[in-house]
């Protein structure tokens, strides 16, 4: 079972730091925002290297008990309960950085 200390060791084993052209480069994503959601399942599933669509699919079953879909958040939910959504941001200045001080 995946959990946010697996997750951020996987992260800290595993850097991605070109996480749209390592996803785009494998034809799974369109946008930045897109590529990572992709990366952040493959954090908490473990599942970076695994190139067989079905197989990581199955994996993802596994993990999670919710995927998600473009109109309603959380984009993940793991089967322990946590759930995850992703936020991609542009920069420091943003309108939600700007909020959180």
């Amino acid at each position: 079972m995946a959990n946010l200390l697996q997750a951020i060791h996987r992260v800290i084993t595993n850097p991605i730091i070109e996480v749209r052209a390592y996803y785009t480069g494998k034809n799974r994503a369109n946008s930045v925002g897109e590529a990572l959601e992709k990366y952040v399942k493959d954090i908490f599933a473990n599942t970076f290297n695994e190139e067989n669509e079905a197989i990581r699919d199955g994996i993802y079953n596994q993990i999670f008990s919710y995927l998600g879909n473009q109109n309603n958040p959380p984009d993940i939910i793991l089967k322990n309960g946590d759930a995850i959504e992703t936020k991609k941001v542009q920069s420091p200045t943003s309108a939600y950085l700007k909020n959180k001080s």
